[in-house]
């Protein structure tokens, strides 16, 4: 619910970007505009990390759904490659001789498994 306390934010299009104030008046001298084209809460803004944009001639706030996705990709990704540096050793001890594959037969079926979904997650 908003107050009279409820700090605004001011948003319009400006050639093919989107500008933003918190203070009418300094919008229009700083910028030449009198009218925002949204209003938001501070609040809402810094949800979205101050990252306002134009997508199809409309203004976005905060990140899109594919750029979310990819995010998550990237950090599975992370864990992923970590879990295949952690058990990098057992090709050492296979090759060494002090191991054998079926020895580690399951967890070179999950490092395979890993490998692969690292692949999935690249090529989406």
């Amino acid at each position: 619910m908003e107050d009279s306390t409820t700090k605004k934010v001011y948003l319009a299009i400006k050639g093919d970007a989107v500008i933003h104030h918190t203070d009418l008046s300094a919008m229009e001298s700083m910028d030449g505009i009198s009218q925002p084209d949204m209003t938001i809460t501070e609040e809402e803004f810094y949800a979205a990390d101050g990252l306002v944009r134009l997508i199809d001639g409309r203004i976005f706030l905060g990140k899109t759904d594919a750029e979310k996705a990819r995010e998550k990709a990237i950090e599975r990704i992370r864990i992923l490659k970590g879990w295949l540096a952690e058990t990098d050793y057992i090709a050492a001890k296979i090759a060494e001789g002090a191991a054998t594959a079926t020895d580690y037969a399951e967890k070179i079926a999950q490092r395979k498994a890993w490998r692969e979904e690292i692949s999935d997650l690249e090529s989406a």
